[in-house]
């Protein structure tokens, strides 16, 4: 699976234990993400992600890998046509790989980078910025003002203007375009042009948290017929606690 910025990801197979943390978890999405990415995703060559250092749209990127390589590529989701009158249900659907391709960053034309790695400079302007990583949006998260946070920690400048502030808003959503984005089409019914929300975050959260809620049926099954301890249950990978789950379902175990 290819990241922003093209670096390649490894995913395994969940086991249960991750399952476990999916279904059970508290965390609001960007902590809970970054925490299940941070178990199951190695770089190109095998190592560990320094997920909090990466940019910030590449975690929305690898909660998406992870919905491709556990589930498929395909999300299709539904909404109801916002026109009065109207109400009709609209399927909505596309392809993960197609949505990742379409949010493919660039580099507009003049922003130059500087000295320090991952700094960017506008022409014409002082300014300084780079793109926000993974630990800047969760500092964010818990400041009273998320956006002046943001602003202090990735942008220099003596002083900010709307103007400048378009500039480095464009510049920004070119080299680092944000995945939390909107997808839809025309209602079939009135023609109305709908536009919902994605928040692949949320979305991907909400969504394993519905497949692996099986996960303590299974974990129960193999318990009573076998005598197992759930650790060594939930350490197994999914695909092989799942077979044994359906043989014993079938009847086809051995006592």
């Amino acid at each position: 699976m290819l990241l922003v910025n093209g670096t390649s990801l490894a995913v395994r197979e969940p086991a249960g234990a991750d399952e476990v943390f999916v279904v059970e978890t508290p965390l609001a999405p960007l902590p809970a993400l970054l925490e299940l990415v941070s178990r199951v995703t190695r770089g190109a060559a095998g190592g560990a992600v320094d997920w909090p250092g990466r940019p910030a749209p590449e975690l929305d990127a690898a909660a998406l890998a992870l919905r491709r390589s556990w589930i498929g590529d395909t999300v299709r989701t539904d909404t109801a046509c916002p026109a009065p009158g109207c109400g009709e249900q609209i399927d909505v659907s596309f392809g993960i790989g197609d949505y990742l391709g379409h949010h493919r960053p660039r580099r507009p034309r003049g922003v130059t980078e500087t000295s320090d790695a991952g700094w960017f400079t506008l022409p014409r302007a002082q300014v300084r910025f780079r793109v926000p990583t993974v630990a800047d949006l969760l500092a964010a998260s818990h400041a009273t003002r998320p956006e002046q946070e943001l602003a202090s920690r990735c942008v220099e400048a003596p002083e900010m203007s709307r103007a400048l502030a378009r500039r480095l808003d464009h510049a920004l959503a070119a080299l680092a375009p944000s995945l939390d984005d909107h997808v839809g089409g025309a209602c079939p019914a009135c023609g109305h042009v709908v536009a919902m929300r994605f928040d692949p975050l949320s979305y991907v959260l909400a969504e394993l948290r519905n497949v692996f809620s099986g996960v303590y049926l299974e974990v129960h099954a193999l318990a009573a017929t076998y005598g197992w301890p759930e650790d060594m249950i939930l350490a197994l990978p999914r695909s092989r606690r799942r077979r044994y789950a359906a043989a014993i379902a079938e009847g086809r175990w051995v006592a």
